[in-house]
């Protein structure tokens, strides 16, 4: 996908009747989420400066500025909006072709945004070059060889092309990060707060949830309150290190 075409795949619809049923009425149970993943992080580094590729509506990046100085990039113009709406730094464009701070950030993450990358080798290598000798990049992402995906195979819940275009098993992940210079690879799994609104329109369909929603917004209202916790070990955290110093010194 060329990156005018990506432009225009996430944008507003995308959110909003695309992948996502409401992408903003999650915001609370995402933010839930984000503050989990923050938990985690600071186990690892705490590190002064913040990059998160992929952003979207920003929601990390609120919950992250508690502890960081925090800057976002994403390739949807929609998603860079709605991050200014919150208050963060955030520009629209993609990462290869951005001008960032070479050297200058401790922590880079991208939360469920690789397998939407055609080039994720030159994106690992582009955030080894973005982040200071002994910073950390975080990502989550789907695990192809869970055992929830080779048990449903072509029906499993990620594999969503034109949106997922890349997938990786835990070996996969591993030598893509370690072929770009990481150390001290890492994985783990994690789960998410779901609404039942997004639960529901990703197992009917957008056609089947607008029938369902039709009766009424109160129902609709209350898809979007109620949410759970979920966890089918599928989705992997995984968190690498730059050496302090380059290969052979």
């Amino acid at each position: 996908m060329t990156p005018d075409a990506a432009e225009a795949w996430y944008g507003a619809e995308y959110f909003r009747g695309g992948d996502y049923a409401d992408y903003e009425s999650s915001q609370d149970l995402l933010k839930r989420n984000f503050r989990r993943f923050v938990r985690r992080m600071r186990q690892h580094h705490s590190g002064r400066r913040l990059l998160e590729v992929g952003c979207s509506y920003g929601y990390f990046l609120d919950v992250a500025r508690d502890y960081w100085d925090v800057e976002g990039i994403d390739i949807s113009e929609a998603a860079r909006s709605a991050s200014a709406r919150l208050g963060s730094r955030v520009v629209t464009g993609d990462l290869l072709s951005e001008t960032g701070r070479a050297g200058g950030y401790d922590w880079i993450v991208a939360w469920d945004t690789i397998e939407h990358l055609d080039q994720p080798r030159s994106y690992a290598r582009r955030c080894l070059d973005l982040l200071a000798p002994g910073g950390f990049l975080a990502v989550t992402t789907g695990d192809v060889s869970s055992a929830v995906a080779r048990l449903t195979g072509r029906r499993w819940r990620l594999l969503t092309p034109p949106s997922h275009l890349t997938f990786f098993s835990r070996k996969g992940m591993t030598r893509l990060l370690s072929d770009a210079g990481f150390e001290q690879i890492q994985m783990g799994t994690t789960g998410y707060y779901r609404s039942l609104d997004f639960t529901v329109y990703r197992l009917l369909g957008p056609q089947t949830y607008r029938a369902l929603t039709s009766t009424g917004r109160p129902f609709q209202a209350w898809l979007k309150r109620a949410g759970f916790y979920v966890n089918l070990f599928d989705i992997i955290f995984v968190t690498a290190r730059k050496p302090d110093h380059p290969p052979g010194r």
